[in-house]
């Protein structure tokens, strides 16, 4: 369920914040690594989760760059026929 609800408010979200968003898990993993290291951290599955936040994010902003390139396909073959 948490999944699910995460991945529509992803999904809402333009390419900048959907940017913005992958830039700050990209930092919350490097600490989570530094952490990793010097034996720190407590709960090792939070790397992986965020792994996978992060897998998410580049997966919504593929398909969202291939929905504008598909419409502004469609408008070049509307101006051509047109």
């Amino acid at each position: 369920m948490k999944k699910t609800v995460q991945i529509k408010e992803l999904r809402e979200k333009d390419i900048r914040q959907l940017l913005t968003e992958l830039e700050q898990s990209n930092r919350k993993i490097a600490k989570l690594k530094f952490s990793a290291k010097f034996r720190e951290l407590k709960n090792f599955h939070e790397i992986t989760c965020e792994r996978k936040k992060i897998a998410r994010i580049w997966t919504i902003i593929s398909e969202k760059a291939m929905e504008k390139i598909n419409q502004e396909g469609d408008i070049h073959k509307k101006v051509k026929n047109g």
